[in-house]
């Protein structure tokens, strides 16, 4: 297709209003359909990120929409990426690379320049696609901040994008909500709005008519269909999905425990996703001594302030209650900062800045942070508890070095250490592996007493799932005059 793309906004009321599902959706119905569409996201926050094909990092949200879409996710995707790090501080990415330090207050700073780089990101994407369906960050109309937008009408505005505005009905207030982000904004912004979507109805949608038909009057617009809400087991963007996913069964102690503990700066929580589709594995969150008593299984997640959260670690009295559960045979697995912490010895001049600090000291291992972020796509087979193909990717500046086992062989390379019931990698996405994840559980409730087999094939779950959403769209969405704004 020659020329520039269409492309379409779909902007949210708030937050969690569902634009990343709709999006997805979307995508997975235009390529059911033979159009070549794309994701983008200009601006997003988010601790859960993943490695592109290009050797970049992006929101883990436009990783699940190239799949929906069936493209290879690359850094253009998710050109501005802010990860909270600390109090009122955060990393800041662009295309794909370490950009520097963001305060609150400093946010505002540059992001005029920024929107040329985004921009310059989509019309990228645009070039090689017939459609790029864009998602916005959080609400559409913070006026107090539309001056420095870069990820919603003001974009809009700038690459010729027609936008639709989603709003979330489960919370209440959804008539007031839209009207207002159409009547509140510059109207030289309010312009780009083509019409609004209400989302998450329980219950029937003729009871909104009247509303519906009021507002269309009102706007001078159109809505584009009430979506119902939508039960999915699709990974998370944020906070908001990962406290939906915590599942506890009280039993007679047959099925097996993973704790995962719930560190501040906890970052990819979606490695744990396929662990919650296992039917005869119970999973759930921890931040106290407690929390994990029982647990066959702890798991210390990635993080991104690696000696913050080892410090609250002790704080909480978790750094004892580990060692506790080590004792009582318990398995242990540390997932990039957390297997960081399980080091004698942490060196950061780079994230914390705090030079050398003791780590937990479970594995014979030394951590020094670099300067270089590495980012990238990691595939081969794991070394314990048998060999298993294995894939994921890598994001992170510190590096392991072991004088343990090896726990995996990525890209021809040792990596990852075995010390008993202790285990650590720097590979994220592990346990999408059906192999590994089945062999590993396996072995834990062998040495636990207990039994366990897997019954999950997660690839397939995920595409599974972007089916039914796209065909849920479908029956409740005009799609196709949406997709021609």
């Amino acid at each position: 297709m020659s020329g520039c793309a269409r492309g379409l906004l779909v902007a949210g009321t708030s937050s969690n209003a569902g634009k990343s599902t709709i999006v997805a959706g979307m995508l997975r119905w235009a390529r059911m359909n033979g159009i070549r569409a794309v994701p983008f996201k200009g601006q997003n926050m988010a601790l859960n990120s993943s490695a592109t094909v290009d050797g970049g990092e992006i929101a883990r949200a436009q990783v699940l929409q190239a799949q929906a879409a069936g493209v290879d996710p690359v850094i253009d995707m998710n050109p501005v990426l802010i990860k909270p790090s600390g109090k009122d501080r955060s990393q800041l990415v662009v295309l794909g690379r370490p950009a520097g330090e963001l305060s609150g207050d400093g946010w505002m700073e540059g992001r005029a320049e920024l929107l040329e780089v985004v921009a310059g990101a989509y019309e990228r994407l645009a070039a090689r696609a017939d459609l790029v369906i864009a998602e916005g960050a959080g609400s559409a109309a913070e006026i107090n901040l539309m001056g420095g937008d870069i990820a919603n009408l003001r974009l809009a505005r700038r690459t010729g994008m027609g936008a639709v505005l989603v709003g979330d009905i489960d919370l209440g207030g959804v008539f007031a909500s839209l009207y207002g982000h159409f009547k509140v904004v510059d109207p030289a912004y309010a312009g780009c709005y083509r019409g609004f979507i209400i989302n998450k109805l329980r219950g029937s949608a003729k009871l909104l008519e009247p509303g519906i038909s009021e507002l269309e009057e009102r706007l001078s617009t159109r809505c584009f269909g009430v979506v119902p809400y939508f039960e999915h087991q699709l990974p998370g963007e944020d906070s908001h999905n990962r406290q939906d996913r915590v599942r506890r069964v009280a039993g007679d102690g047959a099925r097996l425990q993973v704790a995962v503990v719930c560190l501040p700066y906890l970052s990819n929580f979606t490695d744990f996703d396929p662990l919650f589709l296992e039917p005869e594995v119970d999973v759930f969150y921890a931040s106290t001594p407690a929390g994990i008593a029982g647990a066959d299984l702890v798991v210390l997640p990635g993080t991104k302030a690696t000696v913050a959260d080892l410090e609250w670690l002790a704080a909480v009295g978790l750094g004892g209650a580990i060692s506790d559960h080590l004792e009582g045979r318990g398995w242990l697995l540390g997932i990039c900062g957390g297997y960081q912490m399980m080091a004698a010895v942490i060196a950061d001049a780079v994230e914390s800045k705090r030079g050398r600090v003791g780590g937990l000291a479970l594995l014979d291992a030394e951590v020094v942070f670099g300067p270089e972020k590495v980012t990238r796509l990691a595939a081969g087979a794991s070394r314990f508890p048998a060999e298993e193909e294995v894939k994921g990717y890598l994001i992170h500046h510190g590096r392991v070095s072991s004088n343990e086992a090896p726990l995996l062989c990525l890209d021809g390379e040792e990596e990852g250490s075995v010390r008993g019931r202790v285990l650590g990698t720097t590979l994220h996405g592990l346990f999408d592996s059906d192999g590994f994840r089945a062999r590993l559980l396996a072995r834990v409730a062998e040495d636990r007493g207990k039994r366990f087999a897997s019954k999950v094939g997660y690839a397939s779950h995920v595409d599974g799932e972007l089916d039914r959403l796209a065909l849920l769209l479908d029956a409740h969405l005009d799609l196709r005059a949406l997709l021609q704004l």
